[in-house]
């Protein structure tokens, strides 16, 4: 990676007391496979104590093949959410407890651009139905714009719904895509891992169920995003970081 973690250093466990005092939790995943890449040892953690878990996922999922034939657009959309669908269930949350908002992939706008105020409105609708304790969210500055999006998105929806809940971010593409300006500073966040060495087989086989983003599957559009196994590798960790700001 080449760049600094001088704030994973920090990092305290969050065990089982800590993963009670979540309470009702709500996922936001821009993309399906994050809430497995990013949370989903954290995700089956929980359902295993009976915590309630709500995932919703902000993008279609489009663009990750946009050039296939086999898979056009609406059949993609339609085969990622089977996906997410299928991921969850192995890590315990059920689809009537998920929602797909489905703005558009590599599209989904931030504060000031057109969009972005429906797409509030949008989170303000979840929020308001949910009524969660905590909401995990991409990390602020996370590179993929889609992810930054997200947070803005959710960021603005919780102001306006006035709604009091604690706020955990996870990473995802800060392992490879960072810049040191990307990275939490120690100052400004606390830095909460999660021991998930029990529920490390449940969260691979949530990942490897996003078989589009996975495998071959997919295999007519040379421009196709597959995760590479050095990206896999940064997720096969016993353990999961959440930064918290101060």
């Amino acid at each position: 990676m080449g760049i600094g973690q001088e704030w994973v250093q920090q990092a305290q466990m969050l065990d089982n007391e800590g993963l009670k005092l979540l309470k009702k939790v709500l996922v936001i995943a821009p993309h399906q496979d994050d809430e497995s890449l990013g949370c989903g040892g954290l995700i089956a953690l929980l359902r295993q104590q009976g915590i309630p878990v709500h995932v919703v996922f902000t993008t279609d999922g489009s663009m990750s093949h946009p050039n296939s034939v086999k898979y056009p657009t609406s059949e993609l959309i339609v085969l990622r959410e089977r996906e997410a669908v299928t991921a969850l269930h192995i890590l315990g949350v059920e689809e009537e407890q998920i929602t797909f908002l489905r703005l558009k992939d590599g599209s989904l706008p931030t504060q000031g651009k057109p969009g972005f105020d429906p797409a509030v409105q949008l989170m303000q609708q979840v929020l308001h139905a949910i009524n969660p304790q905590t909401v995990i969210v991409p990390w602020q500055r996370d590179p993929h714009p889609d992810h930054r999006a997200a947070w803005q998105i959710t960021n603005a929806a919780i102001a306006k719904a006035r709604l009091s809940c604690r706020r955990l971010e996870y990473l995802i593409w800060l392992w490879e895509r960072a810049t040191p300006e990307d990275l939490p500073l120690p100052e400004e966040v606390k830095v909460w891992k999660a021991d998930i060495a029990s529920v490390t087989a449940l969260k691979q086989r949530a990942i490897m169920a996003h078989t589009s983003q996975t495998t071959g599957l997919i295999d007519d559009d040379p421009e196709g995003f597959t995760l590479s196994p050095e990206v896999l590798n940064h997720f096969a960790s016993n353990q999961e970081l959440f930064v918290e700001r101060n």
